[in-house]
C-alpha cells in the first residue's frame, strides 16, 4: 500500500481481478464481509447488502435488492439522519483478503464481492451498513434451508447514470452489452454500465489486453480519412474563415434548439381510480406502504373509495410513509375537483365546489387530530400521534389545507380546551407560529388565549399541578412576542393580562413588555378609559377601600392598597377623602384609616408631607367633613406618626395666618386644625409656639384650659344621686359658648384624664371619680370587683361619648371586663355591640369579646346569666367569623330556658288573671308591677289565657309609652316577658296589634311607641318597615300617608340622644336596628324614601306640613347622603329612590341642599350658575349623587334636550381654562351615566363643536383649542355607547375623511408616495396647513367610535376610502415632534381590523398594493395577508405585435395546482408528464 502527496492511500488490485483500482481516505475504513460465499448457480444465494435509504440522503432505492428486509427499511427510512443515533464505540475493520483464484471468489452479486467502487461512506454510514448486513444474516440463517426465492434479483442501473436514446447498439458482437438483454433488462439502455458477469469481452484476458489493456475500437467507415484538418483549414485560413466558423456554430445551437426543445402536449393525468375488491386495496395500500416499490407502478390505478377521514386512517394504519402519504392524498384531491367539471360545472360552480370540498377535506383533517388526541394513554398512541402531527404539518406545508379554516380550528380549541389536553395543542401551534405571527387575525386570537389560558391556571385551586404547562405555555407566549409583538395589542383585556404577562415577559423580553405597556395604554387613552388615570386609580381605591371590613389586617390591606396605586400622593389623598367624605363618614371610617396611614408611615412612606399637601389643596372641597379630616390629623399625632413642630412651622412659611377668616365658614381647613391640636403629650416649646400662634389671631388658650377645667369638675366634683345620676353642683356646667366650642382639642384633653384616673387606679388603687359612702369599704383593686356598678359605667360611657374618643371608651370596656357582676358585664357587650364597627377598627372588639366569654362561663346560673347570653349572641352576631360562639351560645340559652321551665314548671292560676281583670275592668289598667307579678306566678298558660293577659300587657302598654320614655321601655318588656309561653301565638298577635296601630285614623307622635317595641325586642325594624308598607297600600287619605311616611321615615333618621342611663342601653338596641336596616337596603326602605319624595315634590299634591318639615332636616338629608352605594344594587336602589322626581320642579332645590348644602344657597335659581357650581364641586364620592342632579337640571330647567346640551357643553367649555384634568374626566363620568337621549344630544353637540374648531384658525391668545378638543372628546367618549347606530357612523366616517383630506392636501401624491424632505426643507410641515394636533383629535375620535365600525349597515365604501387614507398617511414622514402619530396609526388600523369584515381587509390591501404601490409590511399584516396565493409569483407572458411592429408583453397570473404537482402520476414516462407543461418554460432534453 502505497500513499502520494495528497494524503489518499492506494491499495493494489490483486492480479487475478479485473476491476478498476479501489482507494480510500486514510480516515475511512473498509467495512468487513458480513456474508458467505456461495456460488451463483445456487438458487438459494443471497444478493448483496446495499446501504439503506435515509430521508437527508437521495434516492438509492433503485440500486437496493428487492429480497432486502423491507420491515427494517420502511422501520428506519421514516426518521432522518438527524434522528439516528450516534455510535458510541465503532471499531477498526481491517480488508479481508481476496482469494487467489478468481474462480474461488465470490459472484459479484455476493455481499463479499469488493470488486464495485462504492461511494466514500461516513463512520456513521458505515455503522448502518454493518447493522443492515448483520440483520440480513440473522434472516437468511433463521431461513429454512432451500426456500425457493420467488423473485430473482436483477441490479438495475442507477437512476442518476445517462441513457442512450435507443435500447441497442448495432454492430455490438455477441458478448457485448446487447447480447446480456435477457439477463439484464434495461442495462444496456444506459451509458457505460456493465456489471461484471465474467462474460464481458473486457474480462476475457489475452495477451493484447494484457500487454496493451482493452478500448473500445471504432468503426471508421472506408471513405473517410483520418483527419478533417487538411480539408478544413484551408477554407478557416481565409480571412472569412472566422465568420464561417462562427456561422457554423450559430446553425448547430438554432439546430439544437429546434430539436431539442420539448415540444410534445403536456401528457399528465392523475392516476385514474378504479373499484377493487377489499383484498386487492389492501394488497394496493400494503404496496403503497413498501418504499422499494415506486410509484410508477401503483400510477397506473389508484383504488376507489379511499377518500376523507378513511385516506387518514389507512395511512396511519398501514404506516404509509409521509410522502408517499401526500401523493395518496394528491391522487385523491386531484381526481376530486377534476369530477367537479366532468359534472358540468363551470366558473364560480366550479370553484364553489373546490372550495366546498377542500373545507370538507380540512374538517376531516382536524378530526382525525381530535380522535388521536383523544385516544392518549392507549397501546402506541406517541407513535400514532407522532405519525399524525407529521401528516398533518406536512399537508399544512404543502397548502393542501383551507389554511384559514384549519388555523380557526386550532385557536379555538386552544381558547376552549382543558388544561390536561392543552399541551398537544401547543405542540401543533408551535409548528405553525410563523404563519400565526404574520396575520393579525390569528396572532391577536392566539395572544388572548394564551393569556387566557394562563390566568386560569394561575386561578386554579392547585396551580402547582400544572407547572409544566404554565411553562409551556409562557415559552410560547415569549416566542410570539419576539415574533409579531403587534399581536398583543388588546386595549380592553390589557388591564386584566398585564400583571400576569408582566411575571412572564418582563425577565427576559423587558423593553418589548414595556413597549406593549406603552402603545396599549395610549390605546385606552385614546378612548378615554385610561385605567391608569387620576380618576381611575381613586375609582379603584374607592372600591377597595369600601371592601376592607373595619376588622381586617390593615397591613395587608395597605399593601394592597400601595399595589393599586403607585402614586404614594394620590394613596394617602384618597384615603382622607374616603374617612372624612359627607357621603360616608363613620368612627369606624375614620379609624382605619387612621390604621391603614400608620401602615404606610411604617413603609417609608412620607405621609406628613402628603397630609399638609391635602390640607392646602384638596381639603377645600364641599364634600369633606371638616371634623372627621380633624379626627384623623388628631390620631396619627397622638401615635407620633405626625409631628405638631412641623405643622406649625408650616403654618408660618406658607403665610395662612394672613389668611385667617373672621366666622367660622371663612376659616381654612389648614388654619382649623390648628384649633384641634391636643394640648397634652406637647413639649414646652411646641406648646407654647402653638399658644402664641392662637394667641396672634385674638385667641388665648386661657379659655380652652377653664372649658377643660370645668368639664374635669363637673364629671370629678359632682358626686352621684340616688339614681346613679351626675349632680349638677351650681357654678358649674357644660363648655362655655365661645367663638370654638367643642373643640376636639377640650375633648381629647378630657378624654386623657379620664383614662389617666383609670391608670392611676389600677396602679395605686385610689378610686377615681367621687363614690357614695357605701362603696368605699370595697378594695376597688379586686379584679372580680369594680368601681363601678351598671348605672354608673352608662354614666361615665355616655361622658366619653360626647367626647367622641373611642378609645378611651375600649380602655374603659377592657378595664372592667375583668368584673364579675353579670349586670356590667351586659352593659359591656351593648356597648361593644353599639359601637361594634369602631371597636373592630381599633383592633379591641375581639379581645373584649373573647375575656366576656371567658366571664359568661363562670356565671352559670348566676342571677343575670340570661340577659348576659341575649347580649353576647348580639354581640357575636355584629363581630365576623364568630358563627360558631354564636351557635354556642344560642344553644345555652335555649338550654338554661328549658331547665327554668323544668325547674318551675306550674301553670298561672286563672283565678288570679280574672280577678286582675275584674279589679281593673271598670277603675284602670292593672299597673305593671301587677302583670309583672301574675307572669311570675307561672311558667305556663293556656291560649286564652295568653290573649287576655296579652291584652291587658297592650293595654298598659298604649297608656305607657305616652308618659315617659322609660314606662314606655317597662311596659314593652311585659309583652316580651310572654313570648317564652307561646313565641308564635305573641308574634301573631304583636303584629295584628301593629296593623290596627298603623292603619287606625287617630294620627299622632309615635315615634316613642315604635322605638319601645324595638327596643324590647318586641318586633323589628324590617318587619315594621314591611307592615308599614303594607298599610299604606290600603290607605286612601294622602294626609294620614303622609303623616305615616313622616313618622316611620324619622324613626330612620333619628339621630343618638342622649337618655337616662338607666334605659341608654335600649337605646343602644334601637340603633342597631336602625343601621341594620340602612345598610341591608331593603326594598321597603327604597320603597318608603321613594313615597316620601315623590309626595314631597309632586306639585299635584299638598303634602302636609309635616313631610315638609322632614325634607329640611339636616338628619334626613345626612341619611340620603350615607346610604350605601358601594355595590352595584345599591346604585341601582338609589337612583330607583330619585327617579320619581327627577321630572319634579322642587327636586332641584333638594339635589342642590344634598349635594352641596354649604355653597348651593348662593348660586340657586340660576341654571348657568348652578351647573358651573356643580362642575366646580364634583368629587369622586360624590359622583353618583352629582350626575342625579345634573339629570334634574337638565330636565327640569331646559324645554327640549338639544338646549339642555347645548346649554351642557357651553357653560362647561367656558370654565375650562381654570379646570384640571382631574375634573374634567370627572365630569366626563357624570355625563356618562346620564339617560340614553341626553347622552346622544351631548355626544352630537360635542361632536359639532369638534369639527368646528378644527375649521377655524385658532388665536392664541384667547383660546385653548387642544384643551378645548380634549375635553369635548371626554365628552364624546362618555357619550358614545349611546350613538352605535349606522346613520351616526357612516355620518363620522365621512367627516373625518374630508376633514384629514384636507388637512393633509398636497403632501400625499396621486401615486401614494411621500416625498424624503424633512420638516427643515419643508416650510409647510410645520405650519398651520398641516396641524398634526388637529389629526391627532380626529385620530381620537375614529377610536372612540370604533365599535360603531362593526354595525352591519355602515358604508363600505365611506369606510374603505377612510381606511385606504390611514393607510398612506402609515408611509407619511411625520416630523420628529409628532413622530408617535405613525405609531398611533398603525395601533388603530391593527384595532380597527378586529371589527371589519375580511372582504373590507383584501380591499383595502387590493388598493394600497394595486393601485399605490405600496409594499408595507405593517399593512400586510393588519389586512390579514396570509400567503394563501403563494403562487402568484408564476405569471404567463404572452406577446404581441402591434402596427409599429414592436413587440409588446402582457403578464398574467399563472396558477399552480398544488392539488396535482405530484410525482411519478403516470405509469410511463415521457419527456412531458409534469402537471406544468414543459414547453410553457421553454425546457429542452436532457440528452440528445
Amino acid at each position: 500500500m502505497t500513499s502520494d502527496s495528497t494524503g489518499i492511500q492506494w491499495v493494489p488490485k490483486p492480479l487475478n481481478q479485473t476491476s478498476a483500482h479501489v482507494f480510500r481516505h486514510p480516515t475511512q475504513r473498509i467495512p468487513p464481509f458480513t456474508g458467505t460465499e456461495s456460488h451463483p448457480s445456487r438458487s438459494d444465494a443471497e444478493p448483496a447488502l446495499k446501504k439503506q435509504k435515509l430521508d437527508c440522503e437521495p434516492d438509492w432505492s433503485a440500486l437496493l435488492p428487492p429480497s432486502f428486509s423491507t420491515h427494517e427499511q420502511h422501520k428506519t427510512a421514516q426518521y432522518p439522519c438527524s434522528e439516528l443515533p450516534e455510535p458510541s464505540n465503532l471499531q477498526t475493520y481491517n480488508a479481508p483478503e481476496l482469494p487467489a483464484n478468481l474462480s474461488d471468489a465470490a459472484p459479484i452479486d455476493s455481499p463479499a464481492t469488493p470488486s464495485l467502487v462504492h461511494p466514500l461512506r461516513s463512520s456513521l454510514d458505515q455503522h448502518q451498513a454493518r447493522r443492515n448486513r448483520q440483520s440480513a444474516l440473522t434472516q437468511r440463517l433463521s431461513r429454512n434451508v432451500g426456500a425457493v426465492q420467488t423473485k430473482p434479483f436483477i441490479l438495475e442501473p442507477p437512476a442518476a447514470a445517462p441513457r442512450y436514446p435507443s435500447t441497442t447498439r448495432s454492430g455490438n458482437s455477441k458478448d457485448s452489452v446487447a447480447s446480456e438483454s435477457s439477463q439484464a433488462p434495461f442495462a444496456e439502455a444506459a451509458a457505460d454500465f456493465s456489471p461484471w458477469r465474467g462474460t464481458h469481452s473486457e474480462d476475457v484476458l489475452g495477451e493484447a489486453t494484457i500487454k496493451h489493456g482493452f478500448y473500445d475500437k471504432i468503426q471508421v467507415s472506408q471513405n473517410e480519412s483520418g483527419t478533417a484538418r487538411p480539408a478544413a483549414w484551408r477554407n478557416y485560413k481565409q480571412q472569412s474563415g472566422l465568420h464561417a466558423l462562427s456561422s457554423l456554430f450559430v446553425s448547430v445551437l438554432d439546430q439544437r434548439q429546434i430539436h431539442g426543445s420539448v415540444t410534445a402536449g403536456c401528457t399528465f393525468k392523475p392516476p385514474p381510480r378504479v373499484t377493487l375488491t377489499d383484498s386487492k386495496r389492501e394488497a394496493w395500500l400494503r404496496d403503497l406502504a413498501n418504499p422499494t416499490i415506486p410509484l410508477r407502478r401503483l400510477s397506473r390505478t389508484i383504488p376507489h373509495g379511499i377518500r376523507g377521514r378513511a385516506l387518514l386512517d389507512h395511512c396511519l394504519a398501514k404506516n404509509i410513509p409521509i410522502s408517499r402519504s401526500l401523493w395518496l392524498a394528491k391522487c385523491v384531491g386531484a381526481n376530486e375537483i377534476r369530477a367537479f367539471k366532468r359534472k358540468g360545472a363551470s366558473g364560480a360552480f366550479a370553484v364553489g365546489g373546490e372550495t366546498k370540498w377542500i373545507k370538507d377535506w380540512t374538517a376531516n383533517v382536524e378530526q382525525f387530530l381530535d380522535t388521536l388526541i383523544g385516544t392518549c394513554g392507549t397501546d402506541a398512541w406517541r407513535d400514532n400521534m407522532t405519525y399524525g402531527l407529521r401528516l398533518a404539518t406536512h399537508l399544512f406545508a404543502e397548502s393542501l389545507l383551507d389554511k384559514d379554516h384549519y388555523l380557526d380550528w386550532l385557536l379555538n380549541t386552544i381558547n376552549q380546551v382543558d388544561t390536561e389536553t392543552l399541551p398537544v395543542y401547543l405542540l401543533i401551534i408551535r409548528s405553525h407560529l410563523k404563519e400565526v405571527g404574520q396575520s393579525r387575525r390569528y396572532g391577536r386570537r392566539l395572544a388572548e388565549s394564551l393569556s387566557e389560558q394562563l390566568h386560569r391556571i394561575e386561578n386554579n385551586v392547585s396551580p402547582d399541578l400544572y407547572t409544566v404547562v404554565e411553562t409551556k405555555i409562557a415559552n410560547l407566549i415569549k416566542q410570539l412576542i419576539v415574533a409579531s409583538p403587534t399581536s398583543f395589542l388588546m386595549s380592553r383585556r390589557w388591564p386584566g393580562y398585564q400583571p400576569m404577562l408582566r411575571r412572564v415577559i418582563e425577565a427576559s423580553h423587558a423593553s418589548l413588555f414595556m413597549d406593549i405597556c406603552k402603545r396599549n395604554i395610549r390605546l385606552q387613552v385614546m378612548a378615554g378609559s385610561d385605567p391608569e388615570s387620576e380618576v381611575k386609580t381613586s375609582q379603584r381605591l374607592f372600591e377597595i377601600l369600601d371592601s376592607i371590613s373595619p376588622g381586617a389586617d390593615s397591613s395587608n390591606e395597605a399593601r394592597r392598597l400601595w399595589e393599586a396605586a403607585p402614586d404614594s400622593e394620590l394613596l394617602v389623598r384618597t384615603c382622607l377623602c374616603w374617612s372624612s367624605s359627607i357621603y360616608g363618614t363613620s368612627y369606624a371610617r375614620i379609624y382605619l384609616a387612621v390604621r391603614l396611614l400608620r401602615c404606610w408611615s411604617g413603609m417609608e412612606l412620607d405621609v406628613e408631607s402628603h397630609v399638609l399637601h391635602f390640607l392646602a389643596a384638596e381639603a377645600t372641597a364641599a364634600d369633606l367633613e371638616n371634623a372627621s379630616l380633624y379626627r384623623v390629623v388628631v390620631e396619627l399625632i397622638r401615635s407620633r406618626h405626625f409631628s405638631v413642630g412641623r405643622y406649625l412651622n408650616w403654618v408660618i412659611a406658607n403665610g395662612l395666618l394672613r389668611r385667617y377668616g373672621k366666622t367660622e365658614k371663612e376659616v381654612s381647613p389648614a388654619m382649623g386644625l390648628l384649633f384641634e391640636l391636643p394640648s397634652h403629650g406637647l413639649s414646652p416649646h411646641i406648646s407654647n409656639l402653638r399658644q402664641n400662634l392662637l394667641r396672634s389671631l385674638g385667641v388665648t388658650i386661657n379659655d380652652e384650659n377653664r372649658t377643660s377645667t370645668e368639664w374635669k369638675a363637673f364629671i370629678d366634683g359632682n358626686p352621684l344621686d340616688q339614681q346613679n345620676r351626675l349632680v349638677k353642683k351650681s357654678g358649674t356646667g357644660h363648655l362655655p359658648h365661645g367663638r370654638y366650642p367643642h373643640t376636639l382639642a377640650i375633648k381629647l384633653d378630657v378624654g386623657q384624664w379620664m383614662r389617666q384616673k383609670l391608670f392611676n387606679y389600677s396602679e395605686s388603687g385610689q378610686a377615681p371619680f367621687q363614690q357614695p359612702q357605701e362603696d368605699t369599704k370595697t378594695d376597688a383593686r379586686d379584679p372580680q370587683h369594680s368601681i363601678f356598678d351598671e348605672s354608673r359605667f352608662r354614666t361615665v360611657v355616655a361622658v366619653l361619648e360626647d367626647t367622641e374618643d373611642f378609645t378611651a371608651i375600649v380602655d374603659l370596656l377592657l378595664f372592667h371586663s375583668k368584673s364579675s357582676d353579670p349586670q356590667l358585664l351586659t352593659a359591656i357587650a351593648v356597648t361593644i355591640s353599639h359601637y361594634s364597627d369602631v371597636f373592630l377598627a381599633c383592633r379591641k372588639a375581639d379581645t373584649t369579646f373573647v375575656r366576656l366569654m371567658q366571664r359568661h362561663a363562670n356565671m352559670n346560673g348566676k342571677p343575670g346569666y340570661l340577659a348576659l347570653t341575649e347580649a353576647l349572641i348580639d354581640l357575636a352576631e355584629s363581630l365576623p367569623n364568630r358563627s360558631r360562639e354564636t351557635r354556642l351560645l344560642r344553644t345555652e340559652r335555649q338550654r338554661h330556658e328549658s331547665k327554668l321551665s323544668v325547674a318551675a314548671c306550674s301553670p298561672i292560676s286563672e283565678h288570679m288573671a280574672e280577678a286582675l281583670q275584674i279589679e281593673n275592668s271598670e277603675s284602670s289598667l292593672p299597673c305593671t308591677d301587677d302583670i309583672e307579678q301574675l307572669l311570675a306566678s307561672g311558667t305556663t298558660m293556656d291560649k286564652q289565657l295568653l290573649t287576655d293577659i296579652f291584652g291587658l300587657a297592650w293595654k298598659r302598654f298604649e297608656i305607657a309609652w305616652g308618659e315617659s320614655i322609660q314606662s314606655g321601655f317597662t311596659a314593652a318588656g311585659l309583652l316580651t316577658r310572654l313570648r317564652p309561653f307561646d313565641v308564635t301565638a305573641v308574634n301573631e298577635m304583636t303584629l295584628c296589634r301593629v296593623d290596627e296601630v298603623l292603619t287606625s285614623g287617630a294620627r299622632g307622635t309615635r315615634k316613642s311607641m315604635w322605638i319601645s317595641l324595638i327596643c324590647a325586642r318586641v318586633i323589628s325594624f324590617e318587619q315594621l318597615l314591611s307592615h308599614v308598607q303594607h298599610a299604606l297600600k290600603q290607605m286612601d287619605d294622602l294626609c294620614v300617608q303622609c303623616e305615616l311616611l313622616a313618622e316611620i321615615v324619622g324613626c330612620l333618621t333619628m339621630e343618638r340622644q342622649r337618655a337616662d342611663s338607666s334605659i341608654s342601653h335600649l337605646y343602644y338596641r334601637f340603633y342597631m336596628q336602625q343601621q341594620k336596616a340602612l345598610r341591608g337596603f331593603s326594598a321597603s326602605v327604597v320603597s318608603l324614601l321613594q313615597q316620601t319624595l315623590q309626595y314631597a315634590h309632586d306639585t299635584k299634591y299638598d303634602p302636609p306640613e309635616n313631610i315638609c318639615k322632614l325634607l329640611q332636616e339636616p338628619a334626613f338629608m345626612a341619611m340620603l347622603r350615607t346610604l350605601p352605594n358601594s355595590s352595584q344594587q345599591d346604585r341601582e336602589n338609589i337612583e330607583e329612590i330619585f327617579n320619581p322626581i327627577l321630572m319634579m320642579d322642587r327636586a332641584v332645590q333638594t339635589f342642590g341642599h344634598l349635594v352641596m348644602p354649604s355653597i348651593i344657597e348662593q348660586e340657586e335659581g340660576s341654571n348657568d350658575g348652578e351647573l358651573a357650581v356643580l362642575f366646580d364641586n364634583v368629587s369622586i364620592s360624590s359622583l353618583l349623587h352629582c350626575r342625579l342632579y345634573l339629570e334634574a337640571l337638565l330636565t327640569c330647567r331646559s324645554k327640549t334636550t338639544e338646549e339642555a346640551a347645548h346649554k351642557l357643553v357651553l357653560v362647561t367649555s367656558e370654565m375650562l381654562p381654570s379646570s384640571s384634568p382631574r375634573t374634567i374626566e370627572l365630569w366626563a363620568s357624570i355625563v356618562s351615566g346620564l339617560p340614553q337621549q341626553q347622552r346622544r344630544a351631548v355626544n352630537d353637540k360635542a361632536e359639532t363643536e369638534i369639527f368646528t374648531l378644527l375649521a377655524r384658525k385658532p388665536k392664541p391668545s384667547t383660546e385653548d383649542i387642544p384643551k378645548q378638543l380634549a375635553y369635548l372628546l371626554s365628552l364624546v367618549s362618555a357619550a358614545d355607547n349611546a350613538v352605535h347606530n349606522t346613520v351616526s357612523a357612516t355620518r363620522i366616517i365621512t367627516q373625518v375623511y374630508s376633514t384629514v383630506t384636507h388637512l393633509f392636501a398636497g403632501h400625499l401624491s396621486p401615486s401614494g408616495r411621500h416625498d424624503n424632505r424633512t420638516e427643515a426643507e419643508d416650510p409647510d410641515m410645520s405650519g398651520e396647513t398641516l396641524d398634526y394636533e388637529k389629526f391627532n383629535a380626529l385620530l381620537r375620535l375614529l377610536y372612540i367610535h370604533q365599535t360603531a365600525f362593526s354595525t352591519p349597515n355602515v358604508s363600505e365604501d365611506a369606510l374603505t376610502r377612510l381606511l385606504v387614507l390611514l393607510g398612506l398617511l402609515l408611509a407619511h414622514p411625520f416630523p420628529i415632534t409628532y413622530s408617535y402619530l405613525s405609531q398611533d396609526i398603525c395601533d388603530f388600523l391593527t384595532i380597527i381590523s378586529d371589527l371589519i369584515s375580511p372582504s373590507i381587509q383584501a380591499r383595502c390591501l387590493h388598493i394600497l398594493q394595486k393601485q399605490y404601490r405600496l409594499k408595507d409590511s405593517r399593512l400586510q399584516y393588519i389586512f390579514a395577508f396570509s400567503d394563501a396565493d403563494e403562487d402568484t409569483w408564476l405569471q404567463l407572458s404572452t406577446g404581441t405585435t402591434s402596427s409599429s411592429s414592436t413587440r409588446q408583453q402582457t403578464l398574467h397570473h399563472f396558477p399552480i395546482r398544488k392539488w396535482e404537482t405530484m410525482q411519478d402520476a403516470t405509469p410511463l414516462m415521457t419527456e412531458n408528464d409534469p402537471s406544468i407543461s414543459l414547453s410553457l418554460f421553454g425546457a429542452r432534453k436532457s440528452v440528445l
